[in-house]
């Protein structure tokens, strides 16, 4: 039995060692658990006051127009989440005094907001026909900030986009739908937010440079180049694995700007577009940057000027400050 003493105080040490581990790890988890439910509480709390005082974050644009600055603001409505929402999308788009070197407003000039309304959490947002005008950046800038600035108004946990009375729609033509907290993408609203797909259809020449041959691919629209200059910049860049396809531009071709005003798209080139590209008729060049930007719907007519003058003749090709149209006569 005495042999046996020195077994028996191993094991019970052992035992309560491992009882002592077992509650210091119950203990820790528990404290954790303990702190981080105090810091949710926290974080609802100054949440909860800050909507009972009517204090809220706008979210403005950045003064490079990529991202956004958080503007405390105190609202001077109180109970009626319309009137917030309304007073809200006021101060965005008051460019007179919100336009200075450290932010800018958020809802473009020439966005007419057509009415505001709220039902059941819901605000509705109806815009005019100058929102159609927007870039993609722009639009995906525009919601975000709208967004996560009335989501603060208590009342309000979703927002719906209409223009002029019908449904917002996406890139792929579907209802931009319901957007709440869950569809905001970070904190800030930056990361990825111009990432997005885009069905878009080139139109590069043939080998003899004589006619054009459409081709339905699909562009990554991202960082805050709009969508019309990358399909501009991707004629340049036929898919290596079409052996049949030619760029109609000249490798040294380079975009100054594109911008939509009523439904006309104005493209700024850069003088390297009066180098012919080899073998290339101008006629064909023009016309695969016409068709390839009409076809995105964003507009009808496409007005270009070279190094922001207006050009009335391209090389042999005449009337290039005229408003072009599609021409599909040259289409192989």
């Amino acid at each position: 039995m005495k042999k046996r003493i020195p077994y028996v105080i191993f094991l019970v040490s052992l035992l309560s060692l491992t009882v002592l581990c077992g509650c210091d790890k119950s203990t820790k988890s528990a404290q954790e658990k303990q702190e981080k439910t105090e810091n949710q509480e926290q974080v609802t709390k100054e949440e909860t006051d800050r909507k009972k005082n009517n204090t809220i974050n706008l979210y403005y644009l950045n003064a490079q127009e990529d991202g956004f600055k958080k503007v405390s603001c105190k609202l001077q409505h109180s109970d009626d989440p319309k009137e917030m929402a309304n007073e809200v999308l006021y101060k965005l788009s008051d460019t007179e005094n919100n336009n200075t070197d450290k932010y800018k407003a958020s809802i473009f000039d020439g966005v007419v907001i057509n009415d505001v309304n709220v039902s059941r959490g819901k605000a509705t947002i109806d815009f005019g026909a100058g929102y159609i005008q927007l870039s993609h950046t722009q639009e995906v800038l525009l919601r975000t900030s709208v967004v996560k600035s009335l989501l603060q108004i208590q009342g309000i946990d979703g927002v719906l986009f209409s223009v002029n009375g019908s449904s917002l729609l996406d890139n792929d033509k579907m209802p931009v739908g319901l957007m709440e907290a869950s569809t905001i993408l970070t904190d800030d609203g930056q990361a990825d937010i111009y990432s997005a797909k885009k069905k878009v259809k080139m139109y590069y020449t043939n080998e003899t440079g004589d006619k054009l041959i459409p081709y339905l691919t699909e562009l990554t629209v991202t960082d805050n180049v709009p969508l019309e200059t990358q399909v501009l910049l991707a004629l340049k860049n036929p898919p290596a694995s079409k052996k049949n396809l030619k760029s109609p531009l000249p490798s040294d071709f380079y975009v100054n700007q594109t911008q939509i005003l009523n439904n006309i798209c104005y493209v700024d080139l850069s003088s390297e577009v009066e180098k012919a590209a080899v073998n290339v008729k101008e006629k064909v060049t023009v016309y695969a940057m016409v068709n390839s930007l009409a076809d995105l719907d964003t507009a009808y007519q496409v007005q270009f000027t070279i190094d922001g003058k207006k050009i009335s003749k391209l090389n042999e090709f005449e009337n290039f400050d005229a408003l072009l149209t599609s021409d599909f006569s040259l289409c192989k």
